[in-house]
């Protein structure tokens, strides 16, 4: 099993690094483009998430941390934080009949995980969130 791990600074700008190092560690790994295309999505997502709502408000330095571990079955990926506790897996699913102009805003991005990932768990160690992604290298 390949694992890496990649600290970020809680700034959006920092972004676009994590999506090269997800999009480098799938390449020389295998792991084919939709996955690692899907890999990246979330990984985004789940970042800008705990820049834009865990980290505000709770007490610096603030850390971020991707760990991604990627097998011969299947590829996992832990972004771990020190930001407010949130368990996104308790969140519920949006509700996707009303139109669009009648939706809140926001809101999709733990849907897209649960979407695109197999897999999506939740834990709080100390100080820190640490949130699970998996997916199968099918």
């Amino acid at each position: 099993m390949q694992s890496d791990e990649l600290r970020l600074e809680p700034l959006i700008s920092e972004i676009p690094r994590l999506i090269e190092w997800v999009e480098a560690r799938c390449a020389l790994a295998g792991v084919a483009g939709e996955i690692a295309m899907k890999l990246a999505l979330v990984l985004e997502e789940a970042v800008a998430n705990v820049i834009h709502h865990g980290l505000p408000g709770s007490p610096p330095p603030h850390r971020i941390s991707v760990r991604l571990n990627i097998g011969a079955d299947s590829v996992a990926a832990e972004v771990i934080d020190n930001g407010r506790p949130f368990d996104p897996t308790g969140t519920p699913p949006p509700d996707l009949s009303l139109p669009l102009e009648q939706r809140p805003p926001g809101g999709l991005g733990v849907h897209l995980m649960r979407e695109l990932m197999d897999g999506l768990d939740y834990r709080r160690s100390g100080d820190s969130n640490i949130l699970r992604l998996h997916k199968a290298r099918r």
